[in-house]
């Protein structure tokens, strides 16, 4: 008798072929069986309609923390999401001696943007080494299944204490950490990260440890990667990072591929505005390593960054001249004058023509976030284009009637990246270039939150934009990270591999509106995103979240690289 049967679904193994129907069915935490499956089962779940498919792997969190309060590392659990990776951008929790606990906090609140009474009141703290660290997560419940990167600030501050944000290291220096890498992954990381982002720095001011380091530290540490034959490097410079600081670290990249012969995750290519044509350039560097024979790869977000603002309090409209000079009068004055039709027509000309620069310039790129007054919710989520053409106006009148209505408290907001949807296919459909840059656990306080990624790729670019095909997605989402991050159970429904799910309605999957809860330690709040269209999410065989709500199960493991 099998565990669980998933009865006349469309099933997407994770492999990108073409999808089929059949039933799956698992035993013992693992899937037994695929096809038509007559055997009885102490449940059966109808899914016909639906989609089976691997669950999602989130390989770039930020949930190190989190995961102590709050096991089921919401809200990544309601998005299918069934394995998360922490310890990215060089920012772990171990190892950790006592005197530099503070230290590490500081990186997560500024870098991170978590709270920190949250984190001082939240983190149990027991454990030294990154072993200890495993062991203290293994002995909680978890929810989702978690894999581990060792963290190069951690790592510094372990063997330099404050030194490490002061200076280069010397030779025993590198050994000691050297040493602190190779136990981290004989206890079962799946690789190390470190940080070069110029914008990183630690609550006190100072640059995050890692960003003191020469070529020659960072190429010995991964070279210790390299010689356990598992693993990857991880290696963050920022998504906006100049092209010259991006020129730099690419030098880099080349030796730490040559020194590791293992995978390395580096660029974030986005298309931006204030660079249109930088996201080609990092593509054709990574695509040249990988003519070269090396396991280069990016990763992209799904998400649009976008920016919010109103008419009443907002200078992001200053770098357009004509905007500019309206935002500096009086309020009073300021909404006499948006009601000129001249005005309005050099504030229409100046908004969609010029140069790009920050600001997307395009009125299907700008739309109403929120709306201050229950009449015009209806306009919510909409952009300036689609309000106009039902209301038979210009954009301009339909942005500008909409922010007087309102007396200029409408929350208004632009893309600043991912606009371009040419340049977002080549990015996203592209083999060398992973879909996920969440950094779920992080930046709490948005109202942007990363968690469903992977959902607004299903509902928005595949069927919505049709970027690519379902078989396609589901491939990037799960079994390509799986691969590269050598978790090699997972990310794929074969008989024999852990049986993590998750099943969804191609047609409705969307995310749901985010929500300000305020449910961290020390009631510190943060923004929570559910999802829509999402039946059931498995791991490890047990059903985790159904229709939308917790089972009360707690299947998750820690994941080891061993």
């Amino acid at each position: 008798m099998y565990d669980l049967i998933l009865k006349g679904g469309r099933i997407y193994d994770g492999s990108g072929l073409p999808s089929f129907n059949g039933d799956v069915a698992i035993r013992d935490g693992k899937i037994a069986a695929i096809g038509r499956i007559n055997e009885a089962a102490e449940r059966v779940l109808d899914v016909g309609g639906l989609a089976v498919a691997p669950g999602i792997i989130d390989f770039h969190t930020h949930f190190d923390a989190q995961l102590w309060w709050d096991p089921l590392a919401s809200s990544s659990n309601e998005h299918g999401v069934t394995t998360v990776v922490t310890g990215n951008c060089g920012l772990t929790l171990a190892p950790c001696k006592p005197e530099s606990r503070d230290a590490l906090i500081g990186t997560f609140v500024r870098v991170e943007a978590m709270p920190r009474a949250s984190l001082q009141a939240g983190i149990p703290w027991q454990w030294t080494t990154h072993a200890e660290y495993l062991n203290a997560l293994e002995r909680r419940p978890l929810g989702l299944n978690v894999a581990t990167l060792i963290g190069h600030c951690a790592v510094r501050q372990h063997a330099m204490g404050e030194a490490s944000v002061e200076r280069e290291a010397n030779d025993s220096e590198i050994a000691e950490m050297e040493e602190l890498v190779r136990q981290g992954m004989a206890a079962g990381a799946f690789g190390f990260s470190t940080n070069s982002n110029q914008s990183h720095y630690r609550e006190d001011g100072k640059p995050v440890a890692s960003r003191f380091s020469s070529l020659e530290e960072i190429a010995r540490l991964c070279r210790v990667v390299g010689e356990s034959q598992r693993g990857l490097v991880q290696f963050t410079h920022g998504a906006f990072a100049t092209p010259e600081h991006v020129a730099h670290i690419s030098q880099w990249y080349d030796t730490i591929l040559q020194e590791t012969r293992r995978p390395l995750i580096g660029e974030s290519i986005r298309h931006r505005w204030s660079e249109p044509e930088l996201w080609r350039k990092q593509l054709h560097d990574v695509e040249a390593r990988a003519r070269h024979g090396y396991a280069a790869y990016a990763m992209t977000s799904t998400r649009r960054s976008m920016r919010r603002w109103t008419l009443k309090d907002s200078a992001r409209l200053d770098i357009i001249p004509a905007w500019k000079k309206l935002l500096a009068l009086p309020i009073a004055e300021r909404m006499e004058k948006l009601r000129e039709a001249n005005l309005r027509a050099e504030l229409a000309k100046e908004t969609v023509d010029g140069k790009p620069i920050d600001f997307s310039r395009r009125w299907d790129l700008i739309g109403v976030n929120k709306a201050a007054r229950k009449e015009y919710q209806s306009f919510e989520g909409k952009s300036i284009a689609e309000i106009a053409i039902a209301q038979h106006t210009s954009p301009i009148d339909a942005m500008l009637d909409l922010a007087l209505a309102e007396d200029l408290e409408t929350t208004f907001e632009d893309s600043t990246t991912q606009g371009d949807e040419q340049a977002v296919k080549e990015i996203f459909c592209n083999p060398n270039v992973l879909l996920g840059q969440s950094d779920a656990g992080a930046h709490v306080a948005s109202g942007n939150p990363g968690f469903g990624y992977a959902t607004l790729m299903l509902a928005y670019w595949v069927r919505e934009r049709k970027l690519m095909t379902l078989e396609d997605a589901i491939k990037k989402l799960t079994f390509l990270p799986a691969s590269i991050f050598g978790i090699h159970d997972r990310g794929l429904l074969r008989r024999g591999l852990a049986a993590d799910l998750f099943v969804f309605d191609p047609a409705k999957i969307d995310l749901a509106a985010p929500a300000k809860v305020t449910d961290l330690p020390e009631g510190a709040p943060r923004y929570v995103q559910g999802a829509k269209g999402i039946h059931y999410t498995i791991v490890n065989g047990s059903v985790l979240m159904e229709h939308g709500n917790h089972t009360g199960a707690y299947p998750g493991k820690v994941l080891r690289s061993i």
